[in-house]
């Protein structure tokens, strides 16, 4: 039953926060559940209850030391089950669209897979479509082959359903409704109208075409739903590593897609891999279907065959081999959320990243010192013309955010750079100007105008190894200490989310998009701005730059 409206999760202007009932507060596991519960979705425990019934009643084991015997849900299953199916649209249709679950090597993947399609193929749309995807023949084989398995160990999934392995289809003829096995290496697959899709093992899609085809093959259905259960690829590239990425910021709230349900299980690199929580981590179902001293041997022995070792990694902890090393945790960022609090009077450094003409370009105003902290203004720009296009492009809600204040639209589809300089002449009368650092990358022009007719103290900013080195660590410096307030713009968060960090042989680093190719420019400016303050006040620093990277004007 759908709660009354007066007993939903409710925030706006002039809304006071309403208490959220029981079953609401109990489902909400992270922030994109917060957003969600703003936005009207609603949590209907029935209904997830009785998906968890019909896997533990109707589903059996087809194999191992259970085979035969019904299906006994772990608590991680219980609770992703419940989560994808108990959350509800205002329309009583499911919450999620789409949903990703990453989970290490024999955690029962397999039989959630199996359990999961025929489920849908019995109990979902009418005339259902379920697809079974996977990389070639003989994984969508294993795959099928699993869920028939489960079909003829219970009578009553038997008695309704009719597997035909000559096709590789399982039949629902009370329902007319089929579930197909399909490989990426079989024909097109256009015009297919599926209400659900299954994605195993998506780290091993070489090409992202069968993905694509069905990015919209449930258009027509009242609630499709596309699911990947996998396990971490060799790399972080490729449709897999996307959409881990893009779980992780929908559940911490960098994205905000109340429609989308990341359940990622790994461990960090940095963790120490010989203890014990770290192996749960990735391993939900360690101590039922894993024992510890049996993982335990497995990790010993991997740690003395090199070979091994990369492999273990990934498959049994979810650890990328090759990864992108990461800037800053987002605790870390979202510690220092505060909003800024100084005065005009305390000394200001701009540090400004134009991006080409058609995108997002920012402005970083840091202000403040190391006694009584730093205080951090990120404002963003773009084309009014282009800003739909951009939207979907990037994902990111930026005509709401343009609503808030924190973006300013500009007429046309390239931005006019005379807003950027008149919000820095702005910005320069009300505060104690000591350095404005700029990217020299389409903004000479800017510069110039800037220091010889408005009178600000401009510099040059080569983006090279060098000059980026001591002003990138810088701010991480100040991140941690938490000597910084940047008012926890949501924009300005997903940058610091995106930035990594490169390396070149003499260890010097410097932020960078990373494989991802997402948006830095908010963090890029800021760090120009910390080179101004590493610039204009060396005597907290050994050094401001070993080799200057400055070009003056």
């Amino acid at each position: 039953m759908t709660p009354k409206a007066s007993t939903r999760y409710k925030r706006g202007t002039n809304a006071k926060r309403v208490r959220k009932p029981k079953a609401q507060a109990s489902f909400s596991r992270d922030a994109s559940d917060e957003i969600a519960l703003e936005q009207g979705y609603y949590v209907d425990a029935a209904k997830g209850q009785r998906v968890c019934d019909f896997v533990e009643t109707f589903c059996r084991q087809s194999k191992g030391r259970w085979a035969g015997q019904p299906i006994k849900l772990l608590a991680w299953q219980r609770d992703y089950l419940m989560r994808l199916f108990g959350w509800r649209a205002q329309d009583g249709t499911r919450r999620f669209r789409t949903t990703y679950l990453e989970v290490a090597k024999k955690n029962g993947k397999s039989t959630l897979i199996s359990a999961l399609a025929i489920l849908l193929l019995v109990a979902d749309d009418a005339g259902p479509e379920v697809y079974l995807n996977a990389v070639d023949r003989e994984q969508a084989s294993i795959v099928y082959d699993e869920a028939a398995k489960m079909v003829k160990a219970s009578p009553e999934l038997q008695a309704r359903l009719e597997v035909v392995a000559s096709r590789g289809v399982i039949v629902n003829e009370a329902n007319n409704g089929r579930l197909k096995k399909n490989s990426a290496d079989a024909p097109s697959k256009d015009g297919v109208n599926a209400s659900a899709s299954i994605f195993d093992e998506l780290h091993r899609f070489k090409s992202r075409a069968l993905w694509d085809v069905f990015e919209y093959a449930g258009a027509a259905r009242e609630q499709p739903l596309r699911i990947v259960i996998t396990t971490a690829g060799e790399d972080a590239s490729g449709v897999w590593h996307e959409q881990r990425e893009y779980s992780e910021k929908v559940r911490d709230g960098v994205i905000p897609d109340p429609r989308h349900l990341g359940v990622v299980y790994r461990a960090d690199p940095a963790d120490d891999l010989d203890d014990p929580a770290t192996w749960h981590k990735a391993n939900p179902s360690l101590g039922v279907t894993i024992s510890e001293d049996d993982f335990r041997r497995d990790l010993e022995r991997a740690k003395r065959i090199p070979s091994e070792w990369a492999n273990f990694k990934r498959l049994r902890l979810n650890i990328v081999a090759a990864g992108d090393a990461k800037f800053l945790r987002l605790e870390s960022w979202d510690a220092c959320s505060a909003a800024p609090c100084l005065g005009g009077d305390e000394p200001s450094y701009i540090g400004i990243d134009l991006s080409d003409t058609q995108d997002l370009s920012a402005v970083a105003h840091l202000r403040g010192n190391y006694a009584d902290g730093f205080d951090l203004m990120v404002h963003f720009y773009l084309p009014l013309e282009n800003i739909a296009d951009l939207e979907m492009k990037h994902g990111l809600p930026y005509r709401e955010w343009a609503d808030r204040g924190l973006i300013t639209l500009t007429p046309g589809n390239v931005i006019d750079y005379e807003f950027i300089r008149a919000d820095v002449v702005a910005i320069a009368s009300k505060s104690s100007i000591r350095k404005v650092l700029i990217d020299p990358y389409n903004a000479t022009r800017l510069g110039i105008e800037l220091k010889e007719q408005d009178g600000l103290p401009v510099e040059f900013l080569r983006q090279g190894f060098l000059s980026l080195s001591s002003p990138t660590k810088e701010l991480e410096r100040i991140v941690l200490g938490r000597m910084l307030r940047h008012g926890g713009s949501p924009l300005l968060r997903n940058h610091a989310s995106n930035a990594v960090v490169v390396k070149d042989a003499a260890g010097n680093i410097k932020l960078h998009k990373g494989r991802s190719q997402k948006k830095i420019d908010g963090m890029a400016a800021t760090v120009n701005a910390v080179a101004g303050l590493l610039l204009a006040d060396p005597s907290e620093h050994e050094s401001v730059y070993d080799q200057r990277g400055i070009l003056f004007l």
